[in-house]
């Protein structure tokens, strides 16, 4: 069985013969033995694959295409909600918590845990939302810890854990939301 060591050491195994550059390039992918699959990359990151490759077929309509195009989860990321509900960028580690609902509101919580050296500003991520059927929905950013402006106390250091104030989303309705998809990404990370 693979695993995440595994992983980590064909990421430096293909990176070492990578060209480098700004952006990371996909080496390779692997297929675990339950079906995940992972994209190594040249800058020695790897990543789940959570959603399906878009085709579109020529002899197909419009409307069809525009449908085949949309977003849509892997069964393994469907099968395992918890691939896509944690996202760790620069020591930062964001994940998903819970989920609430007042009237027809969506509340969003998240935990934000620090294990770099650095202290920790600011976090941002991107949450996707996928419905029962895992088509996209709706992707928002979030600022899920903001320090305040010469308060240390409020700087999130190494080995320290906070919860998110509660995000609301309007736009969602509840009845294609029960299984709860949801992928994070964190897009910036502001440290000192």
């Amino acid at each position: 069985m693979f695993n995440k060591a595994y992983i980590i050491a064909c990421c430096l195994l293909f990176s070492a013969s990578a060209v480098a550059g700004n952006a990371a390039n996909e080496l390779t992918r692997v297929v675990l033995e339950d079906g995940t699959e992972v994209v190594l990359n040249d800058d020695f990151t790897w990543q789940y694959v959570l959603l399906n490759q878009p085709k579109a077929d020529a002899n197909t309509d419009t409307e069809t295409k525009t449908a085949s195009l949309t977003p849509q989860l892997t069964p393994a990321a469907m099968a395992n909600t918890a691939l896509m509900t944690t996202n760790v960028s620069q020591g930062v580690r964001v994940t998903f918590k819970s989920a609430s609902w007042d009237d027809t509101e969506l509340g969003l919580d998240f935990d934000i845990e620090n294990t770099s050296p650095l202290t920790v500003l600011k976090v941002t991520i991107a949450a996707t939302l996928f419905d029962d059927s895992g088509n996209k929905i709706t992707t928002s950013e979030f600022d899920v810890w903001q320090a305040k402006n010469r308060l240390p106390e409020t700087y999130l250091r190494k080995g320290q854990q906070r919860v998110s104030r509660t995000f609301k989303l309007d736009d969602i309705k509840a009845s294609q939301w029960q299984k709860q998809f949801i992928s994070l990404t964190i897009i910036a990370v502001e440290t000192r």
